[in-house]
């Protein structure tokens, strides 16, 4: 008997859209699933397709980086973050900023761990694409998160955000349930 093949990423109580909030550091992450309405219409049933909005209320700039995203599954399995290399630029306000590793061919941090993939996205997944860097305060970014499929082999998933400073000191860790429901 194979896996199902069939299904979407669902909160516990079934909803499509789960938020975390640290009330210290100003943080809200809300993540929305079945939400893609872009081309190709196929994508979600090739990889993951999650729509992040990241806001930052806080008073200090923190990293957007692919390798801050853990999505493992209720066996442990790890299932990794398909970037495209979407990026944004934060203005410093001083010319002391640390360089990114611009050796990889990129212009952003790739964060925690480099555990996540190249990912050359048909169709309108590359423009439509959390982009990574600095998030300063009182700003917010949003666009969609790509996964290796998590529904075709898994019940249920955890996502960890770890949100970090640019000095890599930890914010907090966004913790996200998900189920997968099946028709």
């Amino acid at each position: 008997m194979g896996c199902a093949s069939t299904g979407e990423l669902v909160a516990p109580s079934g909803e499509r859209r789960l938020v975390a909030r640290d009330a210290e550091s100003g943080i809200t992450i809300a993540l929305t699933t079945g939400a893609w309405d872009g081309d190709p219409p196929s994508l979600p049933s090739e990889v993951t397709v999650i729509h992040a909005m990241v806001a930052n209320m806080g008073d200090a700039p923190v990293r957007l980086a692919p390798g801050d995203l853990e999505l493992v599954d209720a066996r442990g399995f790890r299932y990794a973050l398909l970037d495209v290399g979407a990026s944004f630029v934060r203005v410093p306000n001083d010319a002391t900023s640390a360089s990114y590793d611009r050796d990889a061919e990129r212009s952003y941090d790739p964060g925690r761990t480099l555990d996540f993939v190249p990912f050359f996205a048909p169709g309108d997944g590359p423009a439509r694409a959390l982009p990574w860097g600095m998030l300063e305060p009182g700003t917010q970014m949003r666009g969609f998160l790509y996964f290796e499929p998590v529904v075709k082999t898994a019940n249920e998933a955890r996502l960890t955000w770890h949100i970090e400073r640019a000095d890599q000191v930890p914010v907090f860790d966004a913790v996200f349930e998900f189920y997968v429901a099946r028709p």
